[in-house]
């Protein structure tokens, strides 16, 4: 056998079983939005304390800040802090504050308790919190009425739930790079997840959401515990699950305000992402190259040439990738503004394979305009440190 045909049989192996994996994230996508109705108030109104980290003006941040302000919900709260009381997102927060929509306050100052800033607000935030259940959120998400309720009532599901989490989608992106975005979130990140928790249940937090008592997060060692770590949301779902709890994923999908975002911005955003989960999840960042359904088939046709089998692949491939696409669109996206986008989804497909095969190596990513390197675990170390090197991400 001639080293050409050893590579057509391995690609088409490679193939074979990333559509076997797309069939199956199709399967999952399906089942779980098709999971039953969101659950109506059916358990006690605990009271919450949701918990807001700003940074920098996001796009809408006035108006996502206020979604969370407008709960249909009995006793809550939102904390709204930044660690700069220079930073200009506390004058939005301030004035959210005087017009009284819900009862608001605002944190600005406190100390730094490692590399992870955002982690340092939310200490800040969550000491002034009055409640012992908090709703984490990040700043660009936006929410509708029902949100608070419907992860408190999941908190108080079956079993000895200690977190609740949320996947999050771009339902109108608004350029080529949030478009971009929101294909990667929808059409790779949700599949991913809902295998996961198929496969193995849900291990780690996703910080649109993560809802928990301030009991559980004592017993993971607080805040100061993950300080020097990028990905606390994961970090937080991961410690609980080690220690018994149950994390759930919720059926609230969160709405995700990208903006503006530029095709450079995805990119940064998709090799941050990317590194730190080969940190936190080694074998399963390898093995998430066989979810390249398109790239495999390519590679497969470019060895093999134009045969029956090869056409016959490719063809398969449009029709899963689109299959799944419309899967979603119509169980989660639900916006028309969202298919003008699909055309991208080939160019989506390539990217991602690129960005995933770039990130294999390297261990640097910029993060709130500063350069990180990733240590193993997912520490954070500044990219500048003596005798720590510090490859370039791809412009």
């Amino acid at each position: 056998m001639s080293l050409r045909e050893v590579a057509a049989t391995f690609l088409l192996l490679l193939s074979v079983a990333s559509g076997a994996y797309g069939l199956f994230a199709l399967y999952c996508v399906l089942a779980f939005f098709a999971g039953g109705e969101r659950r109506q108030g059916r358990m006690l109104v605990i009271p919450v304390s949701i918990l807001k980290p700003l940074k920098g003006i996001d796009p809408g941040l006035r108006e996502n800040l206020l979604s969370f302000c407008r709960q249909e919900y009995g006793e809550y709260e939102v904390v709204l802090g930044c660690t700069d009381p220079a930073d200009p997102a506390l004058p939005v927060a301030e004035e959210i504050a005087a017009e009284k929509w819900c009862s608001v306050r605002t944190v600005a100052g406190g100390r730094s308790l490692g590399e992870n800033q955002k982690v340092s607000n939310l200490q800040g935030l969550v000491e002034a919190a009055r409640y012992p259940f908090l709703a984490i959120s990040d700043s660009d998400m936006r929410v509708d009425g029902e949100y608070l309720r419907t992860v408190a009532d999941e908190y108080q599901g079956e079993g000895n739930v200690g977190l609740v989490t949320s996947l999050y989608v771009i339902p109108a992106p608004a350029t080529a790079g949030a478009a971009l975005e929101s294909l990667t979130l929808a059409l790779d990140f949700i599949p991913s997840v809902l295998v996961a928790r198929k496969m193995e249940g849900v291990t780690f937090g996703l910080g649109a959401s993560l809802f928990l008592s301030r009991r559980a997060l004592e017993e993971i060692g607080g805040l100061p515990a993950l300080a020097e770590y990028l990905a606390d949301d994961y970090q937080i779902g991961n410690r609980l699950w080690k220690i018994g709890y149950t994390v759930v994923l919720s059926r609230y999908v969160m709405e995700d305000v990208a903006g503006a975002m530029s095709i450079r911005g995805h990119v940064t955003h998709q090799i941050r992402w990317a590194r730190t989960y080969r940190a936190c999840r080694g074998w399963g960042f390898l093995g998430y190259g066989i979810t390249h359904f398109l790239p495999l088939a390519l590679l497969f046709l470019a060895v093999q040439g134009l045969t029956p089998l090869s056409g016959a692949l490719l063809a398969a491939v449009f029709a899963l990738r689109y299959t799944l696409a419309f899967a979603v669109y119509a169980r989660v996206i639900r916006n028309r503004a969202w298919l003008k986008w699909l055309f991208l989804l080939p160019l989506k497909d390539l990217t991602s394979f690129f960005l995933w095969l770039w990130s294999l190596g390297g261990g640097t990513v910029s993060w709130r305009g500063r350069r990180y390197r990733i240590m193993k675990g997912g520490r954070l170390r500044p990219a500048g440190m003596q005798g720590v090197s510090s490859p370039e991400a791809p412009p």
